[in-house]
């Protein structure tokens, strides 16, 4: 399955293929649809509070509720967090991964399900290349 970084499904919603190949974003639709496909239930909460911040505005992501209701129609999964995923994600830094709490809830969620990371986060490529940990989906590739 691939776990979709918050940024990614923004992109997804938006349609933005400057930031990740249309090859990609057509790989992570079709897995959507086939349940493949899934996000932190947090996300949803990052999303909001994305789109209520007025220097994105250009964004035009439709309202959180209403997106995260067709995107669950339409075959994506939600994970929700448990004690144990919030611990392992606050344990995360010692070893080494950054102190964003959001990139360590999801990156704890890919570690914790055995899933492929969709991102192109520079801070979760570089750890998950320096520890071997984490397998990524390249959002870049065609």
């Amino acid at each position: 399955m691939i776990l979709l970084d918050t940024h990614v499904l923004v992109w997804c919603a938006t349609g933005d293929t400057t930031r990740m190949s249309s090859a990609r974003m057509v790989q992570i639709d079709a897995a959507i649809i086939e349940g493949q496909a899934g996000v932190s239930a947090a996300t949803f909460w990052e999303m909001e509070l994305l789109r209520r911040k007025p220097a994105n505005r250009s964004l035009r992501l439709p309202p959180t509720a209403n997106l995260r209701l067709r995107l669950l129609s339409d075959g994506l999964r939600e994970i929700a967090p448990t004690g144990d995923l919030m611990v392992r994600a606050v344990q995360l830094e010692d070893e080494g991964f950054h102190k964003d709490p959001m990139d360590r809830m999801i990156v704890a969620t890919a570690l914790q399900g055995g899933f492929q990371l969709a991102t192109a986060d520079a801070q979760i490529i570089g750890w998950a290349n320096h520890t071997g940990r984490l397998e990524l989906f390249d959002v870049q590739k065609d």
